[in-house]
């Protein structure tokens, strides 16, 4: 398992990521988590839809993540196509698998829904768009997650590690991106 210095990943993931909470009162009461960020990558649309809609690749690069696989492919038409895939998560001896029903819109939208025995509710919606300074070199990528455990024990988890796990599978989906592609476009002008 790798170590890693959580309040240091966390300074550095938070300089380079916007994260926007909804919070209010209830929520604290609530087992409910919601993120939304916002960020703009050094990778085109194209690269960047290509890496995240690539769910069967998740386990070799997703931190947590144990097994991703594709069930089942259903294509709508050449830009649109509907997943059904299976994902294990696994942290300090916890694993948890669940079957995630994932919409595949070419070239700017992957939204993955699951409601089963580990989640209450979970969804998580990434937009891509070219971006408007240098859409040949950069996107923007938003995103949302909300989700609510079944279990009490999972949704306290979830409340020490949820923003540094957003964060950290963010920089993932980066890091894939280099991996493949090669080091990032220089930052667009200001």
């Amino acid at each position: 398992m790798v170590q890693f210095n959580l309040t240091n990943v966390t300074s550095a993931l938070k300089s380079v990521i916007k994260p926007q909470h909804c919070r209010t009162f209830l929520n604290v009461l609530s087992s409910k988590k919601t993120y939304n960020g916002h960020k703009v990558i050094g990778y085109t649309q194209k690269q960047l839809y290509d890496v995240v809609s690539n769910i069967d690749e998740y386990k070799n690069y997703i931190p947590y993540c144990t097994n991703s696989e594709v069930l089942k492919t259903q294509t709508i038409n050449n830009r649109n196509k509907q997943l059904t895939a299976v994902l294990g998560v696994g942290f300090n001896g916890i694993s948890e698998t669940y079957i995630s029903e994932v919409t595949c819109e070419r070239p700017g939208l992957v939204r993955a829904d699951v409601s089963d025995d580990l989640f209450k509710h979970l969804s998580a919606i990434w937009r891509i768009a070219p971006h408007h300074e240098s859409p040949s070199t950069h996107c923007d990528l938003s995103f949302h997650l909300e989700f609510e455990f079944s279990s009490i024990l999972y949704s306290q988890i979830a409340n020490v590690f949820f923003d540094e796990i957003n964060m950290m599978i963010i920089d993932a989906f980066e890091k894939r991106c280099y991996n493949l592609y090669g080091p990032p476009a220089s930052p667009p002008p200001i």
